[in-house]
Order: C-alpha cells, then sequence, then structure tokens
C-alpha cells in the first residue's frame, strides 16, 4: 500500500466552508436576482403602460389648448401680419412635439413588455440552473469533501498511532 504523508487538513476545510458560504450567497443572489427582475416587470408592464397613456392624455390636452390660443390669435390678428401668434405657433410646436413622443411611447411599451418577458424565460432558466448547483450540486460536493477529510483524519491518526 501506498503511503502519504498527510498532515494538515486545513486547506481542505477551508474548502468545505468556502463551498457553503458559496451555497449561501448563490441562494441570496438568486433571491435579490429574482426580486430586482420582478420589480423591473412591474414597471415596464404596469407602471409604464399607464404613465404614459397619462402623459399622452395630458399632451392632448396641452396640444388642444395650444391649437385653441392659436386659433383665437389668429382670429385677431391681421393676416398680414407674420410675427402675430409667434408665441401661439412656438407653444403649438412643442406641445405637437410632446404629444408624437408620447404616443411612440405608448406603441413601443407593448413591444418592450414582449422582447423582457421572452428574456424573462431564458433568464428563468439560468437562474434555475444556479438555483440545482446550490441547492443540489455544490451540497454534495460539500459533503462528499466532508466524507474525505473525515477519512483522511482517521488515516492521520492511525498514522499517528502506528509511529508510537
Amino acid at each position: 500500500m501506498a503511503e502519504a504523508n498527510v498532515k494538515n487538513l486545513q486547506g481542505l476545510e477551508n474548502f468545505a466552508s468556502a463551498i457553503a458560504r458559496l451555497c449561501e450567497g448563490n441562494r441570496k443572489n438568486t433571491d435579490d436576482t429574482r426580486e430586482q427582475l420582478q420589480r423591473t416587470t412591474v414597471w415596464l408592464t404596469k407602471e409604464m403602460p399607464e404613465y404614459w397613456s397619462n402623459q399622452l392624455r395630458i399632451a392632448q390636452k396641452r396640444w388642444n389648448e395650444a391649437r385653441e390660443d392659436l386659433l383665437r390669435c389668429q382670429s385677431r390678428s391681421r393676416a398680414d401680419d407674420e410675427e402675430s401668434c409667434m408665441v401661439q405657433r412656438k407653444a403649438l410646436e412643442r406641445a405637437t412635439a410632446r404629444r408624437v413622443l408620447c404616443e411612440q411611447r405608448v406603441k413601443i411599451i407593448p413591444a418592450l413588455a414582449s422582447r423582457w418577458d421572452q428574456f424573462m424565460q431564458e433568464l428563468s432558466l439560468s437562474l434555475r440552473q444556479m438555483e440545482d448547483l446550490s441547492e443540489s450540486q455544490l451540497p454534495l460536493a460539500q459533503a462528499r469533501l466532508q466524507r474525505i477529510i473525515a477519512t483522511l483524519k482517521q488515516y492521520i491518526e492511525s498514522s499517528d498511532l502506528g509511529d508510537k
């Protein structure tokens, strides 16, 4: 039988402890990741559509007001006075730009939510793999390492007894 000169198991014991910390860290990280992803999902699928729908209503209202202001101004001013109603024209341009932006956001959010859902499905697989690693594979490796350490401790004790 081959002889081994095993004197110190501290490195293996430290490694077993590191595996336990890794398992716990992975569990915490996957839980935190799921929580953040859930918050993002709620934000993208509920809060953003509501926000931009409300912004579109406000922008439409402001556009109508700006248009009415311009029409009132034009009805009061002379036809040959190009500089009159400049403030109202600029206000209508800004209101139009805001309304267009809001319309674009309202249209694009469902597509973004759909892409997010696809991303979430892919990411969920990776998270499940991380959980499997933390809950089964790493604990099995740690248990096997603990058995090896116990066997080596017995070997050290038996060799210490044989040396005396």
